[in-house]
C-alpha cells in the first residue's frame, strides 16, 4: 500500500510539473511573438523626423515594382494565406499554412548614426559616417534629414580614413571617419544593388543613417510542426517562435473624418485605402509544443470573428489578442 501510494504520487506530481512546464512555455512564446510583431507593426512607415513616407526616394534595385520587398509600402497583408495585398506579391504564399494571414511592415530604424564632414559636394558622393557605426556593405540604408530620406544598399565596407591604427572614433571627430560607397549596378555582397548612384540631393552632418527595415511574417510549417516565421530583406525565412498555430489580423481604417482613428476593422481583402490603416488587430492561436496527458482537446476557437478547429490532439491552447498602433499615422 506503501509503494503503490508512494507510486501515485510520483506520477500525480510528473503530470503537474509537465502541465505546468508546457503552459509556462505556451506563454513564454506567446509573450516573444507579441513583443515581436506590436514593436515592428508600431513603427510600420517610420520614415525619420519627417515623418512623412512620401519624402523617401528608394533607389533600391526593384523598389519600383510594388510586389518587390524593398518596395517602401508601409504595411501589406496576406488574408487566408493568399496573395499579398495591395502589392498582389506571391513571396513566401507558397509557405503559408492554410487558413493563417501574414502582415509585411516596412519602415527606418532610428539610430544615433550621423553623416559627418566634408558633406556630400555631389549627389554620387561617398558619404562619411564615425568609424564605429557597426554598418557593412550589402546593408540597406536611409540617409534621412528632416525634409527628406535617400534609400540605398551600400556597396562598399565602410574604410577608415583620417585614423591612427587602432583608433575608433568615439564622437563627432572628423579627422577620423569612414565612408561607404552607394554605386549602381550589380556589386557582389550587396544585392540586390542600386538602380541609381545620385541620390536627390546630398546630405550634410544635420543628415543621420538608418536601416531600412522590410520584415514579412506568416505561420508556416517547420518540420510537421506550426512556427511562426520572418522573412527579412533577402535573406531566407527564419523559423522565429514555435507553437503559434494560427494568426488573424484586421486592418483598422480611417474612412471618415481623416482624424487618424480607426472607424472600421476588416481583413486584409476588405481593405480600402492601406494609406488609411492606422492600427493593426492581432490574435494568436498558441498551442504547447508537446503533447501531454489523457484528455483530447476538442474545442474550437474564435480569433477575431474567425473560426479556428485545430486537429483533435492532446495538447492545450490559448487565444492571445491585441490592437496596435501604427504611430507614424497617429500624430
Amino acid at each position: 500500500m506503501i509503494l503503490a501510494g508512494a507510486i501515485t504520487m510520483f506520477s500525480s506530481n510528473k503530470r503537474i510539473y509537465k502541465e505546468q512546464d508546457e503552459m509556462g512555455r505556451l506563454q513564454e512564446n506567446a509573450r516573444f511573438a507579441m513583443e515581436m510583431l506590436v514593436r515592428d507593426i508600431r513603427m510600420a512607415g517610420y520614415a525619420g523626423c519627417s515623418d512623412d513616407i512620401e519624402t523617401v526616394v528608394n533607389h533600391v534595385n526593384g523598389s519600383n515594382d510594388d510586389t518587390n520587398l524593398f518596395a517602401f509600402t508601409a504595411v501589406e497583408g496576406s488574408e487566408n494565406a493568399q496573395n499579398w495585398v495591395p502589392s498582389a506579391s506571391t513571396e513566401e504564399v507558397a509557405n503559408m499554412i492554410a487558413g493563417s494571414d501574414g502582415i509585411t511592415v516596412r519602415y527606418l530604424s532610428p539610430s544615433d548614426i550621423r553623416v559627418m564632414n566634408p558633406a556630400m559636394t555631389t549627389a554620387s558622393a561617398a558619404i562619411h559616417v564615425s568609424t564605429n557605426s557597426g554598418l557593412a556593405k550589402g546593408n540597406i540604408v536611409a540617409i534621412s534629414d528632416c525634409d527628406s530620406a535617400d534609400v540605398v544598399v551600400m556597396t562598399s565596407d565602410p574604410s577608415n580614413t583620417g585614423c591612427g591604427a587602432g583608433i575608433q572614433s568615439t564622437g563627432p571627430d572628423d579627422n577620423c571617419k569612414s565612408t561607404f560607397n552607394h554605386n549602381s549596378g550589380a556589386v557582389t555582397g550587396a544585392e540586390p544593388g542600386n538602380a541609381f548612384k545620385d541620390l536627390s540631393k546630398t546630405y550634410g552632418p544635420d543628415a543621420e543613417i538608418m536601416l531600412f527595415i522590410t520584415n514579412r511574417y506568416y505561420i508556416g510549417n517547420d518540420a510537421g510542426r506550426p512556427v511562426l516565421f520572418r522573412k527579412s530583406g533577402i535573406a531566407a525565412a527564419e523559423a522565429m517562435i514555435d507553437g503559434v498555430e494560427n494568426m488573424q489580423i484586421l486592418y483598422g481604417e480611417d474612412t471618415a473624418g481623416n482624424d487618424t482613428v480607426a472607424d472600421t476593422y476588416v481583413n486584409a481583402g476588405a481593405v480600402t485605402s492601406w494609406d488609411n490603416v492606422v492600427s493593426v488587430r492581432l490574435a494568436l492561436l498558441m498551442r504547447t509544443v508537446d503533447e501531454y496527458g489523457g484528455d483530447i482537446n476538442t474545442s474550437t476557437y474564435e480569433l477575431l470573428g474567425t473560426t479556428i478547429n485545430p486537429t483533435d490532439d492532446r495538447r492545450r491552447r490559448r487565444v492571445f489578442s491585441t490592437t496596435v498602433q501604427i504611430r507614424n499615422r497617429s500624430n
